[in-house]
Parts: structure tokens; sequence; C-alpha cells
């Protein structure tokens, strides 16, 4: 099939989380099923100062906005011969530090910088006359995409048979802004109404996605669950319980060839299950990284985080005297809610002998943290799937987690009587539900037999992105089938 991505970022060129991973991920593993994959992506500073060779299309593409008119250049790039990119420049929108704010909060023009990115995309496609199968957007950022194509652009040869599916990461971020931003859209006011993008008197990006799409999904089965409920439906819940038979629920996947103890250029050592030897060599090397005083033989327990309540982050403070009482190292990597950065910073100034804490994101301190850590904690009030799980997993570092979202699915709780399991699990949002769970982990490790054979298992699953990108080309199928018998004015 022929398959255009549009995010708002993916590896190599631009990342703010992990949907960078994902996208790239997913293009990737489709290529190398045999499909033919195109990667839509703004033209940020980041994509700029990565130093790769992008060469212009020598198109131009004029964008209405409201009353003015702004001009875009097309780049291009290929990964592989079956992978491509393409990237919108227009420096006053994109070429920022940062791709959707700054440390103090959201850029204040966020609707005109999406919604000129979403409109450039069905225009791309017109002027450099792009066939595709299938147009799969990611996030509220390109909710726009599908309203586009089902309307101003209906009629386009590039467009009118070209199947929608739009993928929820997490519900929680939805680009709501007030209804004066409709008039960026070039969109009727007739499409402002309950039934399509208006949200309690504001226009909802997300939910224009939702409603027009053929096929949309999120990223776990569980996950599709919970949207249906008000707790984690975020005021979509009704959206998702009237589109319930398009909505799926499918599982993000590893690249393996990044993610490997055995040949991962950022450890001090490799391993596999085989040969479990180097993995202590990486947590010395984690611990040196972090300038602690805290020996092999004590257990040592990782995060690598957003710095958001979500994450469970109130739950890992209440149990810290917990931890350095029972002589546990804790190490942290993160950025985001002042509030946490200075709680933890703190918690290490206290325990600077068992906690080290870095604020901000490096990629190789993720990569020690998964490999060095005995255990790595992601007890998160909501988990649409979770990647930092899976890695773990691979690297034979136990997760403990909470049962929500993508975490109940891929984490297996332990069964101390068949030996059975991957890690270890909590049910409700609560600090004691949490430290009980640390503490089964920290029984179990004082048996190093047992520990290690947890190990194994854990790293023999397969959470394989080949896997995965498997599933969407069924659900891409489905997708076109269903445009194929849609009405072709019907929204």
């Amino acid at each position: 099939m022929r398959i255009l991505i549009v995010s708002p970022e993916a590896n190599p060129f631009a990342r703010a989380g992990a949907l960078a991973e994902i996208i790239y991920g997913l293009a990737k593993a489709l290529s190398q099923r045999g499909d033919q994959v195109a990667v839509v992506l703004p033209l940020y500073r980041q994509v700029k100062e990565s130093l790769w060779d992008l060469r212009p299309t020598g198109m131009s593409i004029s964008i209405p906005l409201s009353i003015k008119t702004l001009t875009t250049d097309i780049y291009t790039t290929r990964l592989d011969p079956g992978l491509d990119f393409y990237f919108i420049g227009q420096d006053s929108l994109y070429d920022r530090e940062g791709l959707y704010g700054t440390q103090f909060g959201d850029y204040q023009d966020n609707a005109e910088r999406f919604i000129f990115f979403s409109r450039a995309v069905p225009e791309l496609l017109n002027a450099l006359k792009l066939h595709f199968d299938v147009c799969h957007c990611h996030e509220w950022q390109t909710g726009l995409v599908p309203v586009y194509i089902k309307t101003l652009y209906q009629d386009s040869p590039y467009c009118k048979n070209l199947a929608t599916v739009y993928s929820v990461h997490n519900v929680g971020y939805q680009g709501i802004f007030w209804h004066y931003d409709m008039a960026l859209t070039g969109l009727g006011w007739e499409l402002f109404t309950p039934n399509l993008l208006e949200y309690y008197g504001k226009i909802n990006l997300e939910k224009g996605g939702l409603v027009t799409a053929d096929i949309i999904n999120t990223v776990s089965q569980t996950y599709r669950q919970e949207i249906l409920t008000p707790e984690f439906g975020f005021g979509l819940e009704g959206v998702f319980q009237e589109r319930a038979a398009d909505l799926y629920g499918i599982l993000n996947g590893v690249d393996y060839e990044h993610w490997d103890p055995a040949h991962d250029a950022y450890l001090a050592a490799p391993y596999d299950a085989r040969n479990l030897a180097g993995k202590d060599h990486c947590k010395l090397d984690l611990i040196q990284h972090y300038g602690l005083k805290v020996s092999l033989d004590q257990p040592l327990i990782g995060m690598t985080t957003r710095l958001r309540e979500r994450k469970g982050l109130d739950l890992v403070r209440e149990i810290m005297p917990q931890l350095t009482d029972a002589n546990i190292g804790f190490v942290l990597q993160g950025t985001g809610e002042e509030r946490y950065q200075y709680a933890f910073m703190e918690l290490q100034k206290r325990y600077p002998a068992s906690v080290g804490v870095k604020i901000g994101y490096s990629e190789e301190t993720a990569h020690k943290i998964i490999a060095g850590s005995d255990i790595f904690l992601m007890p998160s009030r909501y988990e649409p799937c979770g990647l930092d799980q899976l890695y773990c997993l691979r690297y034979g570092t136990i997760p403990v987690v909470r049962a929500t979202g993508g975490l109940k699915e891929t984490v297996v709780e332990y069964d101390p009587v068949s030996g059975q399991g991957t890690g270890f699990t909590f049910s409700n949002f609560d600090s004691l539900e949490l430290w009980t769970a640390i503490q089964r982990a920290i029984a179990l490790y004082g048996n190093r037999p047992s520990w290690d054979l947890l190990r194994r298992q854990a790293m023999q699953q397969e959470f394989s992105w080949l896997h995965a990108a498997g599933q969407y080309q069924e659900l891409y199928r489905k997708a076109v089938q269903k445009k194929l018998t849609k009405a072709p004015r019907d929204i």
C-alpha cells in the first residue's frame, strides 16, 4: 500500500516525546513489510539542526489563514528506499527552540501553527501530485487533516479516494482553542457544531479528526475501553462511544535494532538473556553516572519520565522515606512541571548518597537507566500504552507498574508459585499499593536465581514494531474499504 503518515514529530528529525519514536518505528516497519511510506512534518528548527540532507522540491504552497496568506517551501529526504520524509517550511511558525512551547507553557499561536500544517498536507499532495491509499494522522496537531480531505479538498484527484486513519495517543491533549480561531481554518461555520468541531463553545482540533476520519484508533485495547468512560475520555467519551464500531486499539511496538542490550552503544557493557554479566557493569556505570554511594548488592530503582501528575510522581514522593530507609537506590531523569522538578531536586539534596536526579532529557541517560536499574517504576494514573516498560522488558529491568492502559496489557504480575510473569503490578492509584508492589519485587531480588529467571522471562517477550505494523496494515485495509462504501460527500 501507499501510506502517508502525518505527525507533529518523528525521529530522527524532531522529538518532544515518545511520539517521535513511535512514528519512526511504525514508518520503518511498514516500509520493511513492503509498503511505500512517506511522513510529513513541520520544518522545525530541530529538523534544520539535525544535519540531515534536506533537498528542496522546488514547490511552494500558499496557505490562507483568515485575512493573511503564508507561503511554505516543501523539502524532502529519503531514509530508505521505501521511506520518504516531507517537511512543511514556514520559519515564522516553526523556527523556534521548542516544538510546541517553552518551559513556561505552550506557544500562544499553536492554533495557527497546526491549522497551517494540517491544510498544507492536502496542498502538498496536489502540488507534488502524490497518490496515496491511506493518510494516517497522529494527535491533535493533525486533527484537521481528515476534515480538509472530506471538505475543501474532496474533489481533488489526490484526496477524493484517500482513506483516513486518525490515531489518539493521549486524550488528555486535544488542541482546544477559542472559537475565533475557526476563521483561520477557512472552513465554513456550518462545521462549528457539537457534531463536528465545536466543543463547549471552543474549537477542538482532535474532535475534528475523531468525527471525520474513516477509522480511528488508540494505542492499546485497554486504553480503548478506558476512553469510553468519563474518567479517561476527558469530555470526548461521547464521541468515542458514537464511533465505537470504528475505534480500534493497537499496542505500540519496539524497534529492537535500536533497543537491544547486546548492541547498545550507550551501555558500559553488552549483555543478553544467556549472559547477564554485563548488566552489573551497566548498573555500576549508572551509579557512577549519578555519583551515588550505592553498592551493587543494593537494589537500584530507575525512572525516566515526564514530570507530570498523571505519571504518579506524587506516589513516588510519598514513599521516598521508605525507599531510603530500606537502603534502596533511586535515579530519575525527567523534565516537566516545576513543582516536581524542585521536589525531586530537594529529595536529592536530602539523600545525596542514594537519590540521583537529572532534570532534562538525554537519550544516553535514558538507555543507561533502563539498562542499569534493577527495577523501573511506572505508577501512572493513566498510561495509553507506554514504551519504557517495553524497553525494560528487553533489558531485563523489572517493571513495577500500575495496571492501567497499555501497562496492564504488557506487564504480567509475577506468580511466586509458578515462577511465571514479567513484573509487578498494583491496581489503585495509591502510594501504599505502590510500596507493597515494590516490596514484592525487593523480596524476589534477594533470591538471585529466581530474580535472574524473571529477568530472562522478561527479556524473551516480543513487542516488535513489525508485528504492530501488520495490525496497522489490516486497519488501513478497513479504512480503504470504508472509504469505498461511503458516500463521496458524506462527512
